[in-house]
């Protein structure tokens, strides 16, 4: 019970050391996480770009490993400019681009395992016209598992790549002893991590929904610049979520490789 105390307490000070950290910076962090947002999940997203669905998830570790260095020389009180940091960069590169296609595999095998769920689900979407109810409904409980399964088979990923990255830049491990290792710190940490993950989840939902009810009454009194102001609203949460969730990522990071 201790210990679980004690690392719940840990994952509540990574918050609140995530929060201080992005208050240094903010603009910077906002930049950096619009950056992530627009090339990972903006750019594959779009139907004449999918081809960059590939190439971004083999340059995330990279991406990632310069993003958090940002973060790292920030707490450090380090001056280094980005092509500085590229620089350092440079002869981990292999590495970094090996992890980005470890995860490309695995994102394979999963799209394998769940091939037959998605193909399932295919038939409702060739559906030109509007669902009914019960077409609705179906389509709901086949989705609940399918998401469930996914979110199960990614769990695996997220550990190990959560160190991964700034193992292989920061501290010189290959890729497999860095995979290792991340999953190691993973399930060391797991109550800490998922406390952090929680408050953080917690914080963001809470200012979106206070933002929304601030949003409806501004739409009540003039109609349509409330809706195109919740959108812009949204947007700058969202970024500053993905800032909060790399400093988070960073800290963490910090505390459970100090040592090393």
């Amino acid at each position: 019970m201790a210990i679980l105390e004690s690392r719940t307490k840990t994952g509540v000070s990574w918050v609140t050391e995530s929060v201080a950290l992005f208050k240094t910076a903010p603009r910077k962090w906002l930049m950096i996480s619009l950056a992530y947002v627009g090339f990972f999940i903006i750019l594959p997203s779009m139907p004449v770009l999918q081809f960059l669905s590939f190439i971004s998830v083999l340059l995330w570790p990279v991406f990632l490993a310069i993003a958090l260095a940002f973060y790292r020389n920030a707490e450090m009180k380090k001056e280094q400019n980005l092509s500085e940091i590229i620089n350092f960069m440079k002869p981990k590169m292999p590495q970094l681009i090996g992890l980005g296609g470890t995860c490309l595999l695995y994102a394979a095998l999963v799209s394998l395992l769940l091939n037959s769920d998605l193909q399932g689900l295919a038939v409702f979407t060739q559906n030109k016209g509007e669902m009914s109810e019960s077409q609705m409904m179906e389509f709901i409980q086949k989705m609940i598992p399918i998401l469930l399964k996914l979110s199960l088979l990614l769990i695996p990923l997220m550990m190990a790549t959560w160190f991964a990255p700034m193992l292989i830049a920061f501290n010189n491990y290959g890729v497999i002893k860095a995979i290792k290792s991340s999953i190691a710190g993973s399930i060391q940490y797991m109550v800490a991590l998922g406390a952090a993950w929680i408050v953080l989840t917690a914080g963001i939902l809470l200012i979106m929904l206070i933002i929304g009810i601030l949003a409806g009454i501004l739409s009540s009194l003039i109609p349509g610049v409330g809706q195109m102001l919740m959108s812009f609203v949204l947007f700058g949460i969202f970024l500053m979520a993905t800032a909060l969730m790399l400093a988070f990522q960073y800290v963490s990071y910090r505390d459970v490789f100090r040592a090393a």
